[in-house]
């Protein structure tokens, strides 16, 4: 038995199984785990040269592995420098008022750009148009974004740089407003919108670089030594030359599994690619798109009409007879799919899309994710194990819905209103669908909402907002326990991107992707949870992190 580079000991260790943590030590060598061991006896692998951590009644546990990101456009987000947040607007004219104050603190930046804007939360939830934002600003182009990263309101400005006209078509998975004479409105819907955000994220190479590192190393104080990156990226098109230069110097503190969107898709290029990023830091794991949009601006996709506005069931965003085609197309080529279905309609269309393929070309074991999973009908949550898919979730969205407004029922806000409380039963369905059997991946969905693990760790327990309500939790039937919260963070987003054989557990061959936290969650109150910090991240057997 040789002595190890590290052992790391502590009373308190979660190993991503799901089982209930344990008193033992972890020995790393190189880049792998070398032993697990559970009680006494983790002292023999310490030598003279082994580093020592001990932990205490700390929690030790695999690295947090963000299930759904868009780092690529919430690395800019970060930086005030580049964006300015609207969340504490008050009104749709505080809204402008604080883009013109913006602009004017910052004259040489090309755009505008606030995000981050809830109109739910305001007494008239009408948003701007191009023209109450060129009352107060014409002379520079105003981007403002709601929270839902899928509108935005822009002034004419805007709308010229990017080129767009009167007589410009609707994308097919998107809506350029216009009013009854033809009119833009200034209001893009959807993939309408990510020209202005695909505009907008183009800086210099150093920009890039400096602003990746900046958000790599706030992932690395937050424990997340993995994460994935879908499409769409709301920045470069191809952020691998960045990430390996990052790689080199050092500071690709997490690891990326990127999905491309399904819609760029060539077979010879992208098989040469994921051979390429296969099992590295960088990977290539499979193709992302959406089908439909959010419940907040009607554009999810519903069964039945939605409760606040009658008249619609939503929208797909794609032309799903063209989508099929090309999903099919990759599940006979072997590609996993993660596709964007938050309506009841959109779950159980993708799901009829998943069952075809299965029919068509067989069990291939293929990691197929649908994300958010908001509402679904119930008679669809058995499906997701049968066919083997997975569902990846985000509880931030649940919590920012029950935060509400005068447009929803008070407390629950906008889902409660859009979907009524019989199909509110079945949103965010975590107990009903884990109870069915299927993998549950958690994530952000960054900059939709912040990075911050234990915010959706909060929400996946108690479906409680912040301070607290309601008191029992939103349908607390669908809470699930801090060891299916902390394993679906983990194990389950790396099953989730098929890297389960080296990520998200810890265990004896797997990669040394540890954290410590500041305490231990079992034994945390829900306040507390919020309060947790990491005082220890390990990436790839290396110290990268210590408070």
């Amino acid at each position: 038995m040789s002595n190890a580079a590290m052992v790391i000991r502590g009373n308190a260790i979660f190993d991503g199984t799901g089982a209930k943590p344990f008193a033992g030590g972890i020995a790393v060598e190189g880049k792998r785990i070398a032993a697990v061991v559970k009680g006494e006896g983790i002292d023999r692998y310490i030598g003279p040269d082994t580093r020592v951590i001990d932990c205490g009644d700390r929690l030790v546990m695999p690295g947090f592995n963000d299930g759904h990101t868009h780092i690529t456009q919430g690395a800019f987000l970060e930086d005030p420098e580049f964006s300015f947040c609207l969340l504490e607007s008050g009104s749709r004219e505080e809204a402008i008022q604080m883009a013109k104050e913006y602009g004017d603190s910052h004259p040489d930046n090309e755009w505008v750009f606030g995000y981050m804007m809830n109109n739910l939360l305001w007494k008239d939830q009408t948003l701007p148009t191009c023209h109450d934002i060129d009352r107060v600003i014409s002379d520079r182009p105003v981007v403002l974004q709601l929270a839902d990263m899928h509108t935005v309101a822009v002034n004419t400005c805007a709308i010229e740089k990017i080129g767009i006209t009167k007589d410009t078509k609707s994308p097919a998975d998107g809506v350029i407003e216009k009013d009854e004479k033809g009119e833009l409105t200034g209001r893009f819907y959807d993939g309408a919108s990510f020209a202005f955000t695909d505009a907008i994220c183009s800086p210099s190479d150093e920009v890039y670089m400096q602003i990746y590192e900046n958000l790599f190393d706030k992932m690395k104080k937050l424990g997340i030594t993995s994460c994935s990156l879908v499409a769409p990226y709301g920045a470069h098109d191809d952020p691998l030359p960045y990430f390996e230069k990052m790689e080199e110097k050092g500071t690709l503190t997490s690891r990326v599994m990127m999905y491309p969107n399904i819609a760029e898709y060539e077979k010879e290029s992208f098989a040469a690619l994921q051979k390429k990023y296969a099992d590295g830091k960088l990977r290539i794991r499979g193709l992302k798109q959406l089908i439909d949009g959010v419940t907040s601006v009607f554009t999810a996709y519903l069964l039945e009409p939605y409760t606040n506005d009658p008249g619609t069931c939503g929208a797909t965003s794609v032309d799903m007879k063209e989508f099929k085609k090309q999903a099919l197309e990759a599940i006979k080529d072997g590609v996993p799919l993660r596709i964007h279905t938050i309506g009841d309609r959109a779950v159980r269309e993708m799901l009829d899309i998943f069952e075809e393929g299965e029919r068509l070309y067989g069990k291939q074991n293929l990691r197929h994710v649908q994300e958010h999973l908001e509402t679904i009908h119930p008679e669809d949550i058995p499906r997701f194990a049968k066919l083997g898919i997975c569902g990846c979730m985000q509880l931030w969205h649940m919590l920012f819905d029950l935060e509400g407004g005068d447009k929803g029922n008070g407390l629950y806000g906008d889902k409660e209103a859009a979907v009524g409380s019989q199909r509110a039963k079945h949103s965010w369905p975590m107990r009903e669908l884990l109870d069915a059997g299927m993998v549950l991946s958690l994530g952000s969905d960054f900059p939709v909402v912040g990075l911050e693990p234990m915010c959706e760790i909060y929400g996946a327990v108690t479906r409680q907002t912040f301070d607290g309500k309601p008191e029992g939790g939103w349908y607390p039937g669908q809470r699930i326990t801090m060891e299916e919260a902390l394993k679906a963070y983990t194990w389950g987003s790396a099953y989730a991107e098929g890297c389960e054989q080296d990520l998200g557990t810890l265990a004896e061959g797997m990669l040394a992707d540890i954290i410590v936290l500041d305490k231990n969650l079992f034994e945390a109150k829900p306040q507390e949870i919020l309060d947790t910090k990491v005082v220890t991240t390990i990436m790839d057997g290396q110290v990268v992190y210590e408070a």
